[in-house]
């Protein structure tokens, strides 16, 4: 299995609680804090400061899964 380790340059803990609402069956631990989820075959874990993409074969498929959390949070911010 291929995996996409993103490490982040700013804390996303905030945007966190975000993910958790908006992505159906997300799951999120405010303890942790961590987010994670099914993207179409990609296992996605957000953590505050990487995210973690599963079964990403390629860059564009990281940069798709970056794209559609990037959406998620800037929908939130409206």
């Amino acid at each position: 299995m291929t995996r996409a380790v993103i490490k982040l340059k700013h804390d996303i803990s905030d945007a966190l609680p975000v993910i958790g609402r908006a992505i159906e069956g997300c799951a999120y631990n405010a303890e942790v804090p961590v987010a994670s989820f099914r993207y179409k075959d990609f296992g996605v874990i957000v953590h505050a400061r990487d995210i973690t993409i599963n079964g990403a074969g390629d860059e564009a498929s990281a940069r798709e899964v970056m794209g559609f959390l990037a959406d998620i949070v800037a929908k939130a911010d409206k």
